[in-house]
């Protein structure tokens, strides 16, 4: 009996073993093991491999190492940026543009070779081969490039032409740098002060323009939203039209000088329109209207032309039509010229001025159907205003007028022509 009380109490006491699932092993768990960084190590791998191939030009180097690059087993994706400061400048750079001291250098390098297109494009090349076969090397070329760019003004004149160059032939052989990036690092006040950006600009430029054309560098520009802000990288004091102009010029970019013409042009348009539109709808003085538009023409320079598009457009913007039936909307615009006969006669004052509003009122009519057929209306108006001439509606009639409309506005001023023809008839009956 005393042997089965000890025996129950044993198995009362002792703890049942949990089930376990055979064949697994529990792994206890561990944290990420993180890898230091070693760039240092990885740039002296670079010059080695260029260091140890064969050729006898650079652009032969270049490509053999590029080779053995392809099946290197170094970590690009964490030392891209350290690849290319290697190819750009012959080792790891530090603050200020220096180098990386004790540290392996690539004797021939970017901004060792001299500023040519001949000698910089193996360097190109070999970016553009190395990106085909690592995309996401991209990103790297990228910052490496931003940080060059913050660093010109440690470079001489020389090396700041180099990487100008550089950057250039980056964006006209397409290598997929995203330009917004690269010209944001251009926004530097101490630099653009000293003018060290705008001559930067200039050599860029120069050699993109040498490839591509200016409807490229527009779409350049546009992408790095620096299109209209060109003139914001000089030096203040020579953020004018004249001296921004006068400096392409001296460099041969006539191409930058009528482009950026155009673009001063565009712009003193749409601040001309913006004033008289406003002038217009606020119903001000005739007579102050046209002092405006007098002095603005005078202090912008834009063309005779020009100024009466704007005019007539503004006159026509101040308008609105919507959802007016066609007597409202012939009432409203015929009112509006003839409160206005006196404006729109100070900007078409000779033959050549009245032909031009002419066509630029077809043009108007063709373009918004809910004044098609009001042309006829307009010009007779314009006619018993004295603004436009006689001789002026012939020569429209002859061979004055645009292609746009030209049959249906040529049928609707049939009757008005007609009645011009009787009444130099009469006159000259009158005469005799």
């Amino acid at each position: 009996c005393a042997t089965n009380l000890f025996t129950t109490k044993l198995c009362m006491t002792t703890k049942e073993e949990k089930p376990t699932l055979g064949g697994v092993t529990i792994k206890t768990r561990k944290r990420n093991i993180a890898v230091p960084l070693d760039p240092a190590s990885f740039a002296n791998a670079v010059v080695a491999i260029f260091d140890d191939t064969e050729g006898e030009t650079v652009a032969e180097k270049l490509s053999a190492g590029c080779k053995v690059l392809e099946t290197s087993s170094l970590d690009f994706s964490r030392y891209g940026e350290t690849l290319f400061e290697v190819l750009y400048a012959g080792g790891r750079m530090t603050a200020g543009g220096a180098l990386e001291e004790n540290e392996s250098k690539l004797p021939f390098h970017l901004l060792k070779q001299d500023a040519t297109r001949e000698e910089i494009m193996p360097f190109i090349s070999t970016f553009q081969q190395l990106i085909r076969r690592r995309p996401f090397l991209i990103k790297s070329l990228e910052n490496t490039t931003c940080k060059f760019l913050k660093s010109l003004e440690f470079f001489d004149a020389v090396g700041q032409k180099k990487i100008a160059m550089a950057t250039a032939m980056i964006f006209s052989n397409k290598l997929g740098v995203l330009p917004e990036e690269i010209f944001e690092s251009l926004e530097n006040d101490r630099m653009i002060s000293k003018g060290t950006i705008a001559t930067f600009l200039t050599e860029f430029l120069r050699e993109y323009l040498s490839k591509c054309s200016l409807e490229e560098l527009i779409t350049l520009l546009k992408k790095g939203k620096i299109e209209k802000r060109l003139i914001e990288f000089f030096p203040p004091e020579k953020r004018t039209p004249e001296r921004f102009n006068q400096h392409f010029q001296d460099a041969g970019l006539q191409t930058i000088v009528d482009y950026s013409k155009a673009l001063f042009a565009e712009e003193r348009v749409k601040e001309m329109e913006e004033q008289l539109l406003t002038s217009i709808v606020e119903e001000h003085p005739v007579a102050d209207v046209v002092r405006l538009v007098k002095e603005k023409k005078e202090s912008s320079g834009l063309a005779d032309t020009t100024v009466l598009k704007v005019v007539w457009g503004s006159l026509m913007k101040a308008l609105n039509l919507t959802g007016k039936n066609q007597q409202q909307v012939q009432f409203m615009v015929l009112k509006q010229v003839k409160t206005w006969q006196k404006l729109i006669g100070a900007v078409a004052n000779s033959a050549r001025l009245e032909a031009a509003l002419m066509v630029e009122i077809q043009v108007s009519c063709y373009e918004d159907s809910q004044k098609l057929k009001l042309f006829a209306d307009i010009i007779r108006l314009l006619y018993d205003c004295d603004v436009i001439a006689e001789d002026t509606i012939h020569y429209w009639h002859r061979k004055g007028s645009s292609t746009k409309g030209r049959n249906v506005f040529m049928q609707d001023m049939e009757p008005f022509m007609k009645w011009l023809e009787e009444a130099e008839e009469e006159e000259e009956e009158d005469d005799d």
